[in-house]
Order: C-alpha cells, then sequence, then structure tokens
C-alpha cells in the first residue's frame, strides 16, 4: 500500500515538473526574435490576404518600402514605394447586420420553399 502510493506520488511530482519545463520553455521561444516577428532593420507595415495562403504585403527595410507577394512556396518584390505614396485608406463601414438574416429566418424560408414545391407535385 505505502509503496503503491510513493509511486503515485513521485509520478504526479514528475508530472508537474515536466509541465512546468514546458511553460518555460514556451516562453523563452516566445520571445525570440524571429519567432515574435521582431527584427531591428525591417518591419511589416500592412499585408492583405488574397486567399488561401497568398498575400500582398507593405514591408520596410531601413528607410525603404516594398510592395511584396507572398505565396505558398514563393516571395517576390513586385515594388518599391515611396513613403509618400503610403496614404492610408479609409476603412469600409461593415455590413448592416440587419441585412443578414438570422440563421433562424433561413431555415424558415428554406421550410417555405421547400413546401411550395412539395405542394406543386
Amino acid at each position: 500500500m505505502l509503496e503503491g502510493m510513493l509511486t503515485a506520488i513521485s509520478t504526479l511530482c514528475i508530472v508537474i515538473v515536466i509541465i512546468y519545463l514546458s511553460y518555460v520553455a514556451a516562453k523563452f521561444v516566445g520571445k525570440s526574435p524571429i519567432r515574435g516577428g521582431r527584427s531591428q532593420y525591417m518591419r511589416m507595415i500592412d499585408q492583405m490576404p488574397l486567399g488561401q495562403s497568398r498575400a500582398v504585403s507593405v514591408v520596410q527595410v531601413g528607410d525603404r518600402y516594398f510592395l511584396i507577394g507572398i505565396a505558398e512556396k514563393q516571395i517576390n518584390i513586385l515594388a518599391e514605394l515611396e513613403e509618400e505614396g503610403l496614404v492610408p485608406l479609409k476603412i469600409e463601414e461593415p455590413m448592416n447586420q440587419a441585412a443578414i438574416p438570422d440563421f433562424k429566418e433561413l431555415m424558415r424560408r428554406l421550410e417555405e420553399a421547400r413546401k411550395h414545391w412539395s405542394d406543386k407535385k
């Protein structure tokens, strides 16, 4: 009985140590400059997704700006930009929530259409 209890306690202590070391390792990796996206010489100004694994980005390298295209297996410099040309665009207003019917309303309409077509047969 005592031997089983000691085995359970030692197993619990090992699990706690493993969890703690995982936590410390995750914090250390998260602060890495490469993983954190921080760089002394360049930064991403803006990015716009164009589809699955495709985007265009504006990147600042020193005092120069570049428009780059990013695809799944390729990155291309599309243009060098002038700082004066980087004008923030007006953000469009989100779609009116009233214009989007809720799920319950869509199901009601679908049921009405189904009944309508069933009655015609």
